[in-house]
């Protein structure tokens, strides 16, 4: 009996160092890896002072994304998309995505500074996964800000559609809070497109 005691001791001791672990803690914020996904290569040519990416419907044609002059509201050409993004060309097997990348503040609530990004294609229910991830323990201090939202400045995502079969695809943004355990997952649709 007397044995039994501190070994009773020694295990609540320990859980309660893992649930206090788990509440104050966070783990080291990493890629997600969905069951079934499969990394897609993704390229960002961001909103430049002579190039501001407009929201458009995701293509494979180059020619269908819109950009705009910044402060003239006109539309821009390929000779200044050209001059302004050199590397940027039609390739094939490669989606166009004009994205306001991981959005931190929506004009009102918690303020969420994502840690980082992947994007993977799940072939079983063909979405195109961007996963916006960041860590931190169950308990921390939230940060509040409320005002306007600013208009997102959007970039433009060059995502390679090789493996991915021809059909309608849907591309979905994956809002990702990671814990030591039980993490939280916000999906939303971002588009759909199609692939040929």
């Amino acid at each position: 009996m007397r044995l039994r005691r501190p070994v009773l001791l020694g295990v609540g001791a320990s859980i309660v160092t893992f649930l206090l672990a788990d509440a104050f803690i966070a783990p080291p914020a990493h890629d997600v890896q969905s069951p079934g996904g499969v990394a897609v290569k993704v390229t960002f040519f961001e909103s430049t002072n002579t190039v501001a990416w407009s929201p458009s419907q995701p293509s494979q044609s180059l020619a269908d994304i819109k950009c705009r002059l910044p402060g003239k509201g006109t539309a821009c050409d390929s000779t200044i998309l050209a001059a302004s993004f050199p590397t940027l060309t039609q390739s094939t097997q490669t989606l166009y995505v004009t994205w306001s990348r991981c959005t931190s503040w929506s004009g009102f609530g918690e303020v969420i500074p994502w840690e980082g990004y992947n994007v993977e294609y799940i072939a079983s229910t063909r979405k195109l996964v961007i996963h916006c991830y960041r860590s931190k323990p169950w308990l921390y201090a939230h940060e509040y800000l409320y005002g306007v939202a600013g208009v997102p400045q959007y970039a433009l995502a060059a995502m390679s559609t090789a493996g991915i079969s021809s059909g309608t695809i849907s591309i979905v943004e994956d809002d990702h809070l990671e814990h030591l355990v039980g993490d939280q997952s916000d999906e939303f649709q971002v588009a759909t497109a199609n692939i040929s």
